[in-house]
């Protein structure tokens, strides 16, 4: 590899990297309450084969990432930062991919497209999380880049490394790695130049094929032959979850969570697809741009997160590059002053935000530099490099620097941790607060649900939120609430404690209080105080069950 790609390499890891140790940093109730848990339960379990979750077997996701943060924690040790290498790597290996593919297509230095993938806010967000996406989107992309540089330099090694690459995405999160793979492919085989009939490619596609089955196919055969109800698993995660959930506005919502994982370049991408579909188009820009939308294709009529669509990043990065390159310098002084207006209003948001609650000052300034920085820079505007630098600045600042000061899902210090370490701790919560108690036990939490209770009982801790301890109407007889769900067990308790927090609802940017109206915005911004926009935290001591006397 070229010392320009390790140094992409090495700027992407530096700048994912940033904030991700810390537990009120970037994070969602996917990452905290399953991906972070999975290892750790498998490490206890001593089920390094199968994934546990819950204390079941976890049927849902493919292994390969919980393997790989099963290794790093029992190496490096149970630390977030060390966990979220798995979103950082991921991002890196996205940003080197870009890079190589835009010097084999364009015969141009590849940096433009590197820094275009870390500028988007999808590799900004995703790259500083422990999610399944990040590495499919970059064994994806690698898999593409494989076959390509195969098919070109004639080399037909690479594609036995194309095919260990696409099992490598498939074992990250599941067989829709091959929808970002098969159409770049086979639109690749139509549109790109090569020097040998297509026909004479059979065996390369043998020798994709053969190491993509056998590293693909063991995993899920044993666990059909171990679970009797894996099979049964996977045709409700793909068809129940996701192809009989057709919904007819999907398309608006499929192409709107792909515009929004490359901002603050979306105007800039829509321009790069319109060019590559005028006839006069050069057919590797009509490649990239073929291969973005059949991508994202499947989702136009059905549900997902615009996570989901991570893989198309690499692939986006490109042509965003070659569109910056391709531009007249008005044109591209033009593109560049909107993606920096764009996500300078974010910064200036954050920093205001901030700032006005006097949540922090410093680095509040530290990001009104950082928009400052974009806007000369996307001014100056000598070369591409200019503007994408100023974004991935920004994104860095905010994201990594300034976020994690809102103190979003943060743990209270006069906890009785002593206490915690030596019992039991459950969660008992619809949102699994608090986020961040397994990492800081460095065991799993557990989940006391009401048959279980009702079963073993619980000794130890118990936290939930205030709208789930105790129901208002006792006549209602709910067992949702804890309160009734102890009481029903015959399980005593005492509060020990209770603090008001923000925490992470759905995703990181949803963190006020579940309910919250416009009156207790305007209330809280009139007084500059959040407390009243915190949620209620209340931890219980559950009390062993007095012995029945011996007759």
């Amino acid at each position: 590899m070229k010392r320009s790609a390790w140094w992409i390499a090495g700027l992407a890891v530096v700048v994912l990297w940033i904030g991700t140790g810390s537990e009120t940093g970037v994070t969602g109730k996917d990452e905290y309450w399953v991906t972070l848990r999975t290892p750790l339960e498998m490490i206890e379990d001593h089920s390094f084969w199968t994934l546990r979750l819950n204390d079941e077997v976890r049927l849902q996701k493919p292994p390969l990432v919980y393997w790989f943060l099963t290794m790093v924690y029992q190496i490096l040790g149970i630390e977030l930062h060390w966990a979220r290498l798995v979103g950082v790597f991921s991002g890196a290996g996205m940003a080197v991919i870009a890079y190589k593919m835009y010097e084999r297509l364009f015969q141009k230095p590849g940096l433009p497209a590197g820094f275009a993938v870390l500028a988007t806010a999808g590799v900004a967000v995703e790259g500083r999380r422990a999610m399944l996406d990040m590495p499919l989107g970059a064994f994806s992309a690698l898999s593409v880049y494989l076959v390509l540089s195969g098919v070109q330099d004639r080399n037909p090694i690479r594609f036995v490394f194309a095919g260990i690459a696409l099992s490598a995405a498939t074992l990250s999160k599941g067989p829709q790695s091959l929808l970002f793979v098969i159409p770049a492919l086979l639109l690749g085989a139509w549109l790109l130049p090569r020097d040998v009939p297509l026909k004479a490619h059979g065996y390369s596609a043998l020798l994709l094929l053969i190491p993509f089955a056998v590293l693909t196919i063991p995993w899920p055969l044993s666990m059909r032959i171990l679970h009797a109800d894996f099979i049964a698993e996977l045709e409700t995660q793909i068809v129940g979850n996701r192809l009989s959930k057709v919904d007819l506005t999907s398309p608006l919502n499929a192409l709107g969570g792909a515009l929004l994982l490359s901002i603050p370049w979306s105007f800039l991408l829509i321009h790069a697809l319109l060019r590559g579909f005028k006839r006069q188009a050069p057919a590797t820009e009509r490649w990239l741009c073929g291969w973005l939308l059949l991508s994202i294709l499947p989702f136009f009529f059905m549900k997902s997160f615009e996570r989901y669509m991570i893989p198309i990043l690499p692939c986006a990065g490109v042509l965003i590059a070659r569109t910056l390159d391709q531009l007249p310098p008005a044109w591209r002084r033009g593109h560049s002053l909107v993606a920096a207006g764009l996500l300078s209003i974010v910064g200036i948001t954050f920093s205001l935000f901030g700032w006005w609650f006097h949540l922090s000052a410093w680095t509040s300034l530290l990001t009104l530099a950082a928009v400052a920085g974009i806007i000369g820079l996307a001014l100056r505007n000598r070369t591409p490099l200019d503007p994408l630098a100023g974004c991935i600045l920004v994104f860095t600042v905010v994201l990594g620097i300034l976020y994690p000061r809102f103190g979003i899902n943060r743990i209270p210090v006069d906890l009785p941790w002593e206490e915690l370490q030596q019992h039991r701790v459950g969660v008992y919560s619809k949102y699994s607060q608090p986020a961040m108690m397994s990492m800081r036990l460095k065991r799993s939490v557990e989940w006391p649900r009401e048959d279980r209770l009702n079963e073993s009982g619980f000794e130890g801790y118990i936290f939930t939120t205030r709208p789930e301890f105790q129901d208002p109407d006792p006549s209602d007889q709910k067992v949702a609430y804890l309160d009734h769900a102890l009481k029903t067990a015959g399980i005593e308790y005492e509060v020990v404690t209770r603090y008001p927090v923000f925490f992470s609802r759905r995703n990181w940017i949803r963190f006020t209080r579940p309910g919250a109206t416009d009156s207790d915005w305007r209330d809280a911004f009139q007084k500059r105080d959040l407390e009243g926009l915190k949620s209620e935290i209340i931890l219980v001591r559950t009390l062993p069950k007095p012995e029945k006397p011996h007759k």
